[in-house]
């Protein structure tokens, strides 16, 4: 086995210790030759965690695969002194590939002491601002200019490794025999391939690190916000807000109706107002009376005044009054009043008035459910 540990100099470049209130956090993540744990080999696992102030990263690789359970068993151990465990589609591969390891190998070690802290799991909810091809960790990085020297794919890797072991057969073949290698350079090989496999874990692990801010991307669903305008302009409703964070790569999504442009620490929301005349449904329809002729419900309190001929009692779908103005549709009941086109629509709207631009929570609380339905 070999163990390799060194500093690495970078940063996550998110806060997650005040996120998670913890800073015993290690990041994590493995090499295997496939899918199943019951038919293939685990032959490296890394970590980068925190020593004092600066992270250092330590991995565990098998120069033979019957090294498998010892890096599984160092793995566990070193673990043991972390509360957060950071990964890429860890709870999706990682986990059932080492759980499922350790009960096939007899091994009594688990993942139950660690919180787990998936960046694959935390921003799958919002997959669709971003607008990607797929969501591999290479598309997150490429998202967010992060670089990396290794090139190899997973599928690449395992035939590297492959070649590894044959090779340091013939290696050990020789010096167990004290044959000389002639030349033929299997020992330079043998290393070039070694150092393939670790660059590949390596660049994976300071991905990990790397895209972290990935999370501020969550962040912006939040509600933690603060609007520094609102108007209508064009046929829209137009708020800016503002975030105590910064993204690190700009990002547009929407559809015709909705829309966000969020860059920096700055979010534009666009929301297409509709103008004209909407109606007001009363829900207590049994103490209202409808008017044909005036196309109204009015309460039975004044219905009293009108001759029973002009009058009939209201049912859900006609106790109501109408409105002219400007509104903005809600997908959910958030404001009141509420106004609607019939009474079995599911959109409801809000009028757009002075008082409504002006109170910074009810905006607040109809920004929050735009953005929220955005991802919905």
């Amino acid at each position: 086995m070999i163990i390799r540990q060194f500093p690495v100099e970078i940063t996550p470049g998110y806060p997650l210790e005040h996120k998670f209130n913890t800073d015993k956090i290690v990041f994590f993540d493995i090499e295997t030759t496939g899918f199943t744990a019951q038919t293939t080999y685990l032959y490296l696992i890394g970590c980068i965690y925190k020593d004092s102030s600066d992270l250092h990263m330590i991995q565990w690789f098998a120069e033979d695969i019957k090294e498998e359970v010892q890096i599984i068993k160092n793995f566990f151990e070193f673990i043991k002194g972390y509360d957060l465990l950071v990964n890429y589609n860890g709870s999706g591969f990682d986990i059932p590939y080492l759980i499922k390891k350790c009960e096939l190998l007899k091994l009594n070690y688990s993942f139950n002491n660690i919180r787990n802290l998936d960046l694959y799991k935390m921003i799958t909810p919002i997959k669709q601002i971003f607008n990607l091809k797929n969501f591999k960790q290479k598309s997150i990085e490429t998202f967010l200019n992060v670089r990396r020297q290794d090139t190899l794919s997973g599928g690449e890797l395992i035939e590297v490794y492959q070649s590894y072991l044959g090779k340091k057969r013939i290696e050990n073949l020789r010096k167990s025999r004290n044959v000389q290698d002639n030349g033929d350079n299997t020992s330079l090989e043998t290393e070039e391939l070694l150092h393939l496999i670790m660059q590949h874990n390596e660049d994976d692990l300071k991905g990990l690190v790397k895209i972290c801010p990935i999370l501020y991307y969550n962040d912006l669903f939040d509600g933690a916000f603060h609007i520094v305008r609102a108007g209508v302009d064009s046929g829209q409703l137009i708020v800016r807000l503002e975030y105590n964070f910064y993204l690190p790569s700009r990002i547009s999504f929407g559809n015709d109706c909705l829309y966000v442009n969020a860059c920096n620490n700055t979010a534009d929301v666009y929301i297409k107002t509709y103008e004209g005349e909407l109606k007001y449904f009363y829900d207590n329809y049994k103490d209202y009376y409808y008017l044909p002729a005036e196309d109204r419900a009015v309460h039975k309190s004044l219905a009293i005044f009108v001759d029973k001929e002009y009058r009939k009692k209201a049912t859900p779908s006609n106790c109501y009054t109408k409105k002219q103005g400007v509104f903005v549709p809600q997908y959910h009941p958030v404001l009141s009043p509420a106004f609607k086109n019939s009474y079995d629509d599911k959109i409801s709207f809000v009028e757009v008035h002075n008082d409504f631009l002006l109170n910074e929570d009810n905006l607040a609380r109809y920004i929050y459910h735009i953005l929220n339905h955005l991802i919905e």
